[in-house]
């Protein structure tokens, strides 16, 4: 009783200007990620001048001539926060008491906008968006302060220590200091209770916001909008002596309306959507891959290299690249990896994997699965086929396959090759492990593009234990083993409209237009000069993994084959097959074969 706990209370401030420093290159992403459209501190005038029907008759001097003048002025939009620290966020309190309105910061916002602009806040203790505690770095987490509202009143809330954040908008009238003159406030809406202390966010919650434009003289002692942030802590009286420290992110998304948000990466798209990053490593967290949506994908306005991010899948852990594509499509940019059966593999169910819950319908199948509470989980017959070999432009054969099978589920986990893409057409370059490619001159972003993942029998990559179920030609299944929110591409469509594989390549330049537009993308289509160097390069990182015919590897480093989710018949799928010599985006064969998958947003 009676011990001392220091409080140390900060929050990461905002701003472009160079004297504060506020932003960091690697976690502060949702700012990052609005930046184009943040940054501009200072409206800006784009004026041109037109001289237009201007004549002079040489006839006659008394007919007279006529000009104009047009003059065209385009003022950009300006949006961007900064902050001043009133007074440190920092208290030392006694175990047992509580305090309140620890520190004063005040947030300044401009936006010329006519649409206004949104404030989020986040907990971003320890460096990891979403956790709400104040930590102490020498203490079990068993003693974190959990974010809570204090209340006197309620013996339960006194039980454990807690911390709470209030906002509170500026007003009153601001002075030019330049004129002397007063200028009007233009103060935004504090938003889902933080008028009063309230919880400390796990997710991007709307905190302060604006529907018409601010006051954008930055000129005055007070800012034309801008509301001050605040902080109430109780130490129980178990609390240990020590240190504490919390953060809380606050971001500006412009304009107000989120439908007219430019969203610029995926980050981006999933901190609108208000996901939440999920703790990876010690260098980093990333969002989960089971989170994507089409609003997501659709949300993001950039595509191609620069919106390629890295995401976990929450049911082995494994990270994976992926991007918005020129087709306008969210990709995998990177080979599934996924070991069916591994024992750090979490069960494959609708909560976590491309399982439909709908038991009827086109490329429905229920054999194999098992439903509770309205969560199918599918229960493969048969467990992965490990094989730690190693390529070097060798077939090896796995430990075992299903010869003609084209039921069984199977998949072999490959290892650790990575290959890396070169101009050669003969075959890749191959490594046996991520460090021995980064020691042979080449960035670990690239390695792990290359990574050629997992192979799967088409009975496995719809996750399936009796793919003979779906036999009728264009159809697609339904299920996949793709993480929830994701799916496998379609190579073919009944209407001969829809094919994602040659969309993909026709637009990244891998075939020809004459023969995709006609419609010829089953049989070997020649490339474009540069395809074939395009098509194994960012942005797309196809790699050539060769694949599992029987109980062999065949041509690995020299071809590469992915499956889809279309049906040719009972015995046969789809699938996008290159090598040096042509690309077929919809060739078809036996479904025993061992294929890589690449997974594309639903």
């Amino acid at each position: 009783m009676g011990e001392l706990v220091k409080l140390i209370i900060s929050e990461v401030k905002m701003g472009h200007k160079v004297k504060q420093s506020l932003m960091s290159s690697r976690i502060d992403f949702f700012y990052y990620a609005f930046r184009n459209v943040l940054l501009v501190s200072i409206p800006l005038l784009v004026i041109s001048t037109f001289v237009l029907g201007f004549s002079v008759s040489h006839s006659s001097a008394t007919n007279s001539g006529s000009g104009s003048d047009s003059l065209s002025i385009s003022i950009l939009s300006a949006c961007t926060i900064d902050s001043i620290i009133e007074s440190n966020h920092a208290a030392t309190v006694n175990a047992g008491t509580h305090t309140s309105d620890i520190g004063s910061t005040r947030v300044n916002a401009y936006c010329n906008d006519n649409n206004g602009y949104s404030i989020y806040a986040i907990g971003s203790s320890n460096n990891v968006d979403g956790n709400t505690d104040l930590v102490n770095a020498n203490i079990s987490s068993n003693y974190n302060i959990h974010t809570g509202i204090y209340d006197e009143d309620n013996s339960n809330s006194l039980t454990a220590s807690s911390w709470s954040m209030k906002l509170t908008a500026g007003s009153g009238s601001g002075i030019d200091t330049n004129t002397g003159s007063s200028i009007p406030l233009t103060p935004p809406t504090i938003m889902n209770g933080y008028n009063n202390y309230n919880v400390i966010p796990s997710n991007y919650t709307l905190v302060a916001s604006r529907t018409s434009g601010t006051n954008m003289t930055i000129d005055t002692d007070v800012t034309g909008s801008y509301f001050t942030t605040t902080y109430d802590v109780y130490a129980s009286s178990v609390q240990p002596a020590g240190s504490y420290e919390g953060k809380v992110k606050y971001v500006m998304v412009h304009p107000n309306s989120n439908s007219k948000n430019t969203i610029p990466d995926i980050n981006a798209a999933f901190a609108a959507a208000g996901k939440q990053k999920i703790y990876q490593d010690e260098n980093d967290s990333y969002y989960a891959m089971q989170d994507m949506s089409s609003e997501i994908c659709n949300s993001i306005t950039r595509t191609g290299e620069i919106t390629a991010t890295q995401l976990v899948d929450t049911r082995d852990h494994k990270l994976y690249w992926a991007a918005k594509l020129d087709d306008g499509k969210c990709w995998m940019t990177q080979n599934l990896d996924l070991d069916i059966g591994g024992t750090n593999t979490a069960p494959l169910n609708s909560n976590n994997t491309d399982i439909s819950t709908t038991t009827s319908g086109s490329g429905i199948y229920t054999d194999g699965y098992t439903e509770r509470d309205s969560v199918w989980t599918w229960n493969p017959v048969s467990t992965a086929v490990t094989s730690n070999y190693y390529i070097d432009n060798t077939t090896v054969k796995p430990s075992a396959w299903p010869t003609n099978n084209y039921t069984t589920p199977y998949s072999a986990e490959g290892g650790d090759t990575y290959y890396y893409t070169s101009n050669s057409s003969s075959g890749d370059t191959t490594y046996n492990s991520l460090a021995t490619c980064i020691q042979n001159s080449h960035t670990e972003a690239e390695c792990k593009h290359y990574h050629r993942g997992n192979y799967y029998n088409w009975t496995a990559a719809i996750a399936s234990n009796a793919s003979g179920n779906i036999s009728n030609n264009y159809t697609n299944a339904a299920n996949s083993i793709c993480p929830k929110g994701w799916r496998l591409p379609i190579a073919n469509s009944d209407n001969q409209t829809t094919y994602e594989f040659g969309d993909l390549l026709y637009t990244y330049y891998g075939i020809t237009q004459a023969k995709y537009k006609e419609g010829d993308v089953t049989n070997s289509v020649s490339y474009t000069s540069d395809g074939f160097v395009n098509i194994r390069k960012s942005p797309l990182w196809f790699v050539r993994p060769g694949y599992i015919y029987g109980s062999t590897l065949d041509d690995a480093a020299t071809s590469g084959s992915y499956w889809s989710s279309t049906v040719v018949n009972s015995n046969n799928a789809y699938f996008l097959s290159f090598r040096s010599s042509g690309v077929w985006p919809s060739n078809s064969y036996d479904r025993f074969f061992g294929r890589p998958v690449r997974c594309i947003a639903r």
